[in-house]
C-alpha cells in the first residue's frame, strides 16, 4: 500500500510541475522569428529596381519604367522586358521570408554556408539588392538548406548569419527571367504564314478559322487535319535560350536555313529568319514598321524549335498512295475446256 501511495505522490508532483512549466512565460533567451526585411512589406509596391550579382558579375538587373519592368544588360545593348510573374514571386518571397535560426557570426566560417563575399572568385553566394525610392535592402544569399525549405543569408551590415524559412528562387542565368515566349501574339492574331525561299509554301486562315494550304498538290492530302495549325502554334510559343544583339558582324556569320513571312489579322507583316552557326540555331525578326523589342536580337533556340520552323511542303502531306496493279495480282482467265497444264 505504501508503495502505491508513493507512486501516486510522485505522479501528482510531476503533473503539478508540468502545469507550472507550461504556464511559465518563454525564456528571454528563446529566439522568436523575425522578417528578413522588417519594412519591405511597407514599400513592396514601390520597388523599382532589382539587382542580383554573383562572383561572375551582374546576373540580373531590372528597373521599372512607368508600368513596365525592363532588364538591362551592357550600356550599349537595348533593354528587354522581363517575366513579371517571376519577379513578383521573387519580391513576395523576399518580403515574407523570416529569419528562424541564428547561425555562425564568425567570418572564417561563412564559407560553410556558401556566404563568402562575391568579391571572392570562388564565392558561391548571390548578392540581392532591392530599391524603392530612397530605400534599399541588401542581403547575401548562400547555400540552400539541405533538409526542408530555406536558405542561409547574411544581411548587409550584420555580422550574424541566419537560416530563413523560405527557399529564395534565384535566376539561373541572365536570360531566365526575361519575357517568354518571344512574340507578343496569340494564335488567333495570325492570318497567314509563308515560306518565301526556293521551297515556298503558304498557309492562310480560312473563314472557318482553321488554316488551309494554298495550292495543295493534286491527289495529295494533309498528313493530319491540324498539322497547319501546329506551324502557327510553334511560332507563337517559340522560346529562346539566350540573346545575341542583332549586329551586322554576327548576322554575316550565320548560315540562313529559311525565311518566313507572317501577316497578322491587323495586316502587319514581319519576317522570320532561321539560321545556324555550328551546332546552334538562331531566329531573328524584322519588319518595315516601327521596330519592336523582339526585332533587335538574334534568339538562340533549341534544335527542335528550329526544325519546326523549316518545314517543307512534303512535311505537311501524307505519303501518296501507291496504285494497285490488278494485272499482276489477279490470275489470268482460262478458256473453257482448255487445260492450263
Amino acid at each position: 500500500m505504501n508503495k502505491q501511495i508513493s507512486a501516486l505522490t510522485i505522479i501528482a508532483i510531476l503533473a503539478v510541475g508540468l502545469v507550472v512549466w507550461l504556464s511559465q512565460s518563454p525564456s528571454k533567451d528563446t529566439f522568436e522569428s523575425k522578417l528578413l526585411f522588417a519594412d519591405l512589406q511597407k514599400f513592396a509596391n514601390k520597388v523599382d529596381s532589382v539587382e542580383i550579382q554573383n562572383a561572375q558579375g551582374m546576373l540580373f538587373s531590372a528597373k521599372k519604367l512607368g508600368d513596365t519592368w525592363l532588364a538591362t544588360f551592357d550600356p550599349e545593348q537595348p533593354v528587354y522586358p522581363i517575366s513579371r510573374d517571376k519577379l513578383a514571386t521573387f519580391v513576395d518571397t523576399m518580403m515574407r521570408s523570416k529569419l528562424v535560426e541564428a547561425k555562425t557570426n564568425k567570418p572564417k566560417n561563412f564559407f560553410r554556408l556558401g556566404l563568402q563575399s562575391i568579391e571572392s572568385e570562388d564565392s558561391m553566394a548571390t548578392l540581392v539588392t532591392l530599391k524603392a525610392d530612397d530605400h534599399s535592402w541588401q542581403v547575401l544569399v548562400g547555400n540552400e538548406v539541405t533538409l526542408g525549405e530555406g536558405h542561409y543569408v547574411l544581411i548587409s551590415g550584420d555580422a550574424q548569419s541566419w537560416r530563413t524559412d523560405k527557399t529564395i528562387g534565384l535566376p539561373i542565368d541572365k536570360f531566365s527571367w526575361l519575357k517568354q515566349p518571344i512574340l507578343p501574339f496569340e494564335e488567333q492574331d495570325i492570318s497567314s504564314v509563308s515560306r518565301v525561299d526556293s521551297l515556298n509554301w503558304k498557309i492562310t486562315r480560312a473563314a472557318s478559322g482553321d488554316f488551309q494550304l494554298i495550292d495543295l498538290p493534286k491527289d495529295r492530302v494533309l498528313e493530319y487535319d491540324s498539322i497547319l495549325n501546329s506551324v502557327i502554334s510553334n511560332l507563337i510559343s517559340l522560346n529562346f535560350e539566350s540573346l545575341q544583339v542583332a549586329n551586322e558582324d554576327f548576322s554575316h556569320s550565320l548560315k540562313v536555313l529559311t525565311q518566313l513571312e507572317v501577316t497578322t489579322k491587323e495586316q502587319r507583316t514581319f519576317q522570320v529568319v532561321v539560321s545556324e552557326l555550328g551546332d546552334k540555331h538562331f531566329v531573328n525578326f524584322s519588319a518595315n514598321e516601327q521596330p519592336e523589342y523582339w526585332q533587335k536580337w538574334h534568339y538562340q533556340v533549341s534544335n527542335f524549335s528550329a526544325q519546326q520552323l523549316i518545314k517543307t511542303l512534303d512535311d505537311f502531306l501524307a505519303e501518296p498512295s501507291t496504285p494497285t496493279n490488278e494485272s499482276n495480282t489477279l490470275p489470268q482467265a482460262v478458256d473453257e475446256g482448255e487445260s492450263p497444264y
